[in-house]
């Protein structure tokens, strides 16, 4: 669907014609329906510009959100799997099953405090565990 901005002036014109002829009438004062009308000028063009740059990337965003959806990970091999560089893949590759769950937990967004009483070990015990792999993680910069 393609927005007409012209299209959309000419209907918005329109109503302000007729709001003003009606206050006109009703005997509001010309200063006073000439801010409005400066206002709500600002306001039509305020959306008009939105309603230009939703149109004119509405597809193209609509492609991107289909194409890189990302999937839930949802398993240690899936978290694996995600790892693009050879080196950092070694080296969570060869940590503890443990200190992979912990990692796994806190790519889903788990507080600490909440994987220590899953995984029935102390929040420093997880703290620790994160520390060292970020630490062999820097290494490789």
């Amino acid at each position: 669907m393609v927005y007409n901005s012209l299209k959309a002036y000419w209907i918005w014109r329109r109503k302000k014609e007729a709001e003003e002829k009606a206050w006109r009438e009703l005997g509001v004062d010309e200063n006073i329906i000439a801010e409005i009308h400066d206002f709500d000028r600002i306001a039509y063009n305020s959306d008009d510009r939105f309603y230009k740059r939703l149109y004119d990337v509405g597809d193209f965003y609509e492609e991107i959100v289909e194409d890189n959806s990302q999937r839930e990970i949802t398993t240690v091999e899936q978290l694996l799997d995600e790892v693009e560089n050879p080196a950092m893949y070694k080296i969570i590759k060869k940590t503890s099953e443990r200190t992979l769950q912990i990692l796994l937990m806190r790519v889903r967004s788990y507080s600490v405090k909440d994987i220590s009483k899953i995984l029935h070990i102390s929040k420093t015990s997880v703290y620790e565990r994160i520390k060292t792999v970020r630490e062999k993680l820097k290494k490789i910069k």
